[in-house]
């Protein structure tokens, strides 16, 4: 029998309860941890798309893994989820080709319909 792997990600969500702190607080504790997660062997961050919302304040987790890959060297970023039906099936591909070509192929990608019906009824 082979060796068994395991490997290790955290689900980040960009939580922001009361708003209590700058939001830029809230960015940059989570690209800190991230840094650290990288530096100590973590396979992998998965990042929430949410709107209107302090439950977790990324609205583009494209966007948000550019600067993470921008940070990192290892850790893969993944989509957990890309909330498909908000986008153009064209955009999409482009945006998450993008993140793999900037982050030196580390994206796992995921996309869901979300479970929030205020973002449904928004966009």
């Amino acid at each position: 029998m082979g060796d068994i792997i395991v490997k290790f990600g955290v689900l980040q969500f960009f939580s922001w309860p009361g708003r209590r702190v700058p939001l830029e607080t809230v960015y940059e504790r989570a690209f800190q941890r991230m840094e650290i997660m990288d530096s100590t062997g973590y396979d992998a961050v998965w990042l929430a798309e949410h709107h209107f919302s302090t439950y977790s304040v990324c609205p583009s987790v494209h966007i948000m893994g550019t600067h993470i890959a921008a940070r990192t060297q290892n850790i893969r970023i993944g989509t957990a989820v890309s909330l498909a039906s908000f986008y153009h099936p064209l955009r999409l591909a482009e945006e998450v080709a993008l993140l793999d070509n900037i982050s030196g192929g580390r994206v796992n990608w995921g996309a869901g319909r979300g479970f929030d019906s205020t973002e449904h009824k928004i966009f």
